[in-house]
């Protein structure tokens, strides 16, 4: 008998730990996949990045040292650190070139981000009904998918601004047009695949709505891949809208944008190299943040990553 008491009592701290451990594990999706988010350097990284894009775009009127579309035809094209009054030099119209620095973030994050909102608005309610519904619904919507499918974005997009011309918010129609289809097509997959599943078939056999089904339990189910989609579509939008601006066909003048910044330093660049060196580097930061943001999240909202 002592002996069993004994062991029993030998027992008790392992079995007691046991469940601090069981109880300290248990968490969400959400929070293991942030925990390690935030575990990951490169995704830690990425995001310093964007926040720090994201702030220039936002406080530009007040990081920005002068207007982006003030001239001085008496300091054209000057080097970096030649008058203390513009350190990164000025373009070929004598404008700061710190200040349109500045100033194309707003305007890159701003196309990018719009784009984004554009292509899930109309991508999230084709593909969730297309998957959900079926039928000739899915038959219609896959057709309209194929379809635009077809049209290269960016091909597409010069096509549209060489016709209408351009301008900011034509360069985020032009892009959006096209921007919508990988959208719809992977929630369409995602709605596909979790339709079928057991808690989808309890909810339906215990009467719930099909409004309450796909807001409570599709919904939520598919917001991992789609946060994951927009944060790999930012810098491509962003990258569509440098290209335009790059052939001249894109943001008009006098709008900073960084593409249109290397695309007018072409002129000029075997001798003015920092015309075209900042805001490739810019383009170039900006994609990379997005990148490994993206990647982060992909790895930290992995299911079959979860400890």
């Amino acid at each position: 008998m002592a002996k069993a008491k004994e062991g029993a009592l030998q027992l008790a701290p392992t079995q007691t730990g046991r469940k601090d451990n069981a109880t300290r594990k248990h968490r969400t999706l959400w929070q293991d996949g942030m925990r390690r988010f935030f575990r990951n350097r490169l995704a830690v990284f990425g995001l310093a990045i964007v926040v720090f894009f994201l702030l220039l775009a936002i406080f530009a009127n007040v990081l920005a040292p002068y207007p982006y579309d003030e001239a001085n035809f008496l300091k054209v094209r000057l080097f970096p650190m030649e008058d203390p009054a513009h350190i990164l030099g000025t373009d070929d119209v004598g404008r700061d070139y710190l200040s349109r620095l500045i100033y194309g973030a707003r305007t890159s994050m701003t196309v990018g981000i719009v784009v984004q909102l554009i292509a899930l608005s109309i991508g999230l309610p084709l593909g969730g009904i297309a998957g959900y519904l079926g039928g000739m619904y899915d038959f219609a919507i896959t057709r309209l998918i194929e379809v635009m499918t077809a049209f290269p974005g960016l091909l597409f997009a010069i096509l549209i601004v060489s016709t209408f011309g351009g301008g900011f918010w034509m360069v985020i129609l032009a892009l959006s047009i096209t921007s919508w289809v990988g959208m719809a097509r992977l929630v369409r997959g995602q709605v596909l695949s979790i339709r079928e599943k057991e808690y989808i078939e309890a909810a339906r056999a215990l009467g719930s709505r099909k409004r309450d089904i796909i807001f409570k339990h599709i919904v939520p189910n598919i917001l991992s891949p789609i946060l994951i989609a927009v944060s790999f579509g930012i810098p491509g939008a962003i990258f569509g809208e440098a290209g335009l601006s790059f052939l001249g066909i894109g943001i008009n003048d006098p709008i900073a944008s960084w593409g249109k910044m290397v695309g007018i330093s072409n002129a000029y660049v075997k001798v003015y190299w920092h015309l075209a060196l900042f805001p490739t580097l810019a383009i170039a930061l900006s994609m990379l943040g997005f990148s490994f943001v993206g990647d982060g999240l992909r790895d930290a909202l992995d299911p079959k990553l979860i400890e």
